[in-house]
């Protein structure tokens, strides 16, 4: 019988310490709040790291101007010349329109019709005294009307070579050089015989005058503002634009 009773006691003992182990165990297992916080921090987790994601995969971002392929003006080509000189007939004839023929898409040309002439003034009237006399003063005026009558920047220069070739009678050659490259000489007429006229040459002049250096030969021919070069630049106008200009080169060059 004693023997009974103490595996009875032995029994009722494990079983409380093994009940006792299951409560505690129980109570160290995570509770519904735990796992509502466990998952919520999981989520944002997940979010952020999908947020990283799409960071990392979008595209770099690019600046246009940077695609864009640079534009590059076209050369300003300014010539100072007179009427009746032969370096300046030579030069408008045979350089200056064979050139811009063949590279017009890359230069821009300013015409300034006064050369080595003076300019006075008396009671508010301009006159002028020109290197080869007053048939010079009449001819450059007509080629300052034409460039400011005409606009067309190649009828222009057709127009201006025409009448340099033979200037002797400025107002005859004018009107049929005009009329033949279909310009109005009407509107140049009415220009050189009235103060328009004069007053186109008076800026051209200026112009003239405010070259540096000062002209000390007609033609003079600036570049961008520039003379450097100039006995290349009259020799052979259309190989300087050519090495000159920065973009891509016309056919002809």
């Amino acid at each position: 019988m004693g023997g009974g009773r103490i595996v009875i006691r032995i029994t009722i003992i494990v079983l409380i310490v093994v009940l006792a182990w299951k409560v505690w165990d129980y109570t160290a297992l995570p509770g519904v709040e735990d796992f509502k916080v466990k998952e919520s921090a999981r989520i944002q987790d997940k979010d952020c790291c999908e947020d990283d994601k799409a960071v990392l995969q979008a595209p770099a971002v690019t600046h246009q101007d940077e695609l864009e392929v640079p534009a590059f003006p076209p050369l300003r080509v300014e010539v100072y010349y007179e009427a009746l000189c032969p370096d300046s007939r030579y030069f408008v004839v045979r350089q200056l329109l064979p050139t811009y023929n063949k590279l017009k898409d890359i230069m821009k040309v300013s015409l300034v019709p006064y050369g080595k002439a003076s300019t006075h003034e008396k009671d508010g009237q301009y006159t002028f005294k020109c290197q080869h006399g007053p048939v010079e003063c009449r001819a450059n005026m007509v080629h300052a009307c034409v460039t400011n009558i005409i606009k067309d920047e190649a009828t222009q220069l057709s127009t201006v070579s025409c009448m340099i070739e033979k200037n002797e009678s400025p107002m005859k050659v004018g009107q049929r050089c005009v009329e033949k490259f279909g310009g109005d000489w009407s509107g140049v007429e009415v220009c050189v015989t009235g103060e328009k006229g004069a007053s186109i040459m008076k800026h051209m002049g200026d112009m003239t005058d405010a070259l540096n250096p000062p002209v000390s030969f007609i033609p003079t021919v600036t570049i961008d503002g520039s003379q450097a070069g100039q006995s290349k630049i009259l020799q052979d106008l259309h190989k300087v634009l050519c090495r000159r200009y920065k973009g891509p080169k016309p056919a002809s060059c």
